[in-house]
């Protein structure tokens, strides 16, 4: 399972992937240490299975 870590400062916004939970607390304990804000730690929704159809233009084509 993936983990994404959220957080901001005064000017910016980052969002990190980590692959495991302790990881994304370590990291988000991290950016806490350096200044950012707002740290927040969500599971990553699973991937989409890919279509087998191809994306058509308004054309059709």
């Amino acid at each position: 399972m993936a983990y994404l870590i959220f957080a901001r400062d005064g000017t910016s916004c980052i969002v990190l992937k980590r692959d495991s939970r302790d990881g994304a607390e370590k990291k988000a304990r991290e950016l806490r240490e350096l200044g950012w804000f707002d740290v927040q730690i969500q599971e990553a929704a699973p991937a989409r299975a890919k279509s087998d159809s191809p994306i058509k233009d308004s054309d059709g084509n």
